[in-house]
């Protein structure tokens, strides 16, 4: 009765031990699925950044968004509509607070684009910034590119402002009319003046993270949870039958160099 006991015991911790495996394993595909994420998008700028521009409408001429296009460098043809342009909130950049700044652009197709052109600095009462750059309103072409369009966090902003680079939060902010499109925004490849601000961000410095060593670690976890409890079954298991049989030993792992030891032990 007491062994059945023992055994019941055993099976309970076995299925916890087979819950945490599973748990682990869940998780270490979870850093698995992450890790791939991050060296596509490595992989994304390696390939797309540095390519030669190309019209828009070859990238996203439905409107679409397709991931494998993000960084594409596009030529754009027409002008700022600079009466909608908005900052983004709480954009820092090199430890310091900002925004970003987000101009539609009118294609000579009348289609509009959302451009972001830029960041720049807070001002001295951590608000916006007292004087706002803008470029002109003239003819021009311009390269940058794209990008996809951020979720909104349904949040209030101030007039002028937006918590996300989302399209369509710009286009009810600023009650933008026509085709739009909608589900990608683009990059300045270069500054639109030859101030200090707005600042074009730079090449997005990718990194894969820590997620294939914290993979492993959720897969090693695991393995020391069977091991535990194979350890703690044997031990126990061990420790009955020293008790019932007192003339049992146990059998102990020789390690390696014991042989040489012993002989050298002898001969003493």
């Amino acid at each position: 009765m007491h062994l059945l006991e023992n055994w019941k015991r055993w099976l309970v911790w076995a299925a916890l031990v087979v819950v945490f495996a599973v748990a682990c394993s869940f998780l270490s595909n979870w850093q698995f699925s992450r890790r791939a994420e991050a060296l596509a998008k490595i992989q994304s700028v390696s390939t797309n950044f540095d390519q030669a521009p190309v019209a828009l409408d070859e990238v996203a001429g439905s409107g679409a968004f397709d991931a494998k296009n993000e960084w594409r460098p596009v030529t754009l043809s027409g002008k700022f509509l600079i009466d909608h342009a908005v900052l983004v909130r709480n954009r820092p950049y090199n430890g310091s607070p900002g925004f970003l700044q987000l101009i539609p652009f009118q294609l000579d197709s009348g289609k509009v684009v959302a451009v972001e052109a830029g960041w720049l600095p807070t001002g001295d009462d951590n608000h916006a910034p007292k004087i706002i750059p803008l470029p002109p309103a003239t003819e021009q072409q311009i390269v940058a590119r794209v990008r996809p369009s951020e979720p909104t966090l349904n949040r209030d902003a101030p007039e002028k402002q937006l918590g996300t680079i989302n399209v369509q939060a710009l286009i009810e902010k600023e009650a933008l009319s026509g085709p739009v499109y909608k589900n990608f925004y683009v990059r300045l490849a270069s500054p639109y003046s030859s101030a200090q601000f707005p600042k074009v961000l730079p090449r997005p410095e990718l990194d894969e993270g820590n997620h294939l060593s914290y993979a492993l670690q959720w897969i090693l976890f695991a393995l020391m949870a069977v091991a535990a409890l194979v350890w703690a079954i044997k031990q126990e298991t061990q420790a009955r039958r020293m008790k019932i049989d007192p003339s049992y030993q146990p059998k102990v792992r020789r390690k390696v160099g014991d042989a040489d030891k012993a002989a050298e032990d002898a001969a003493l």
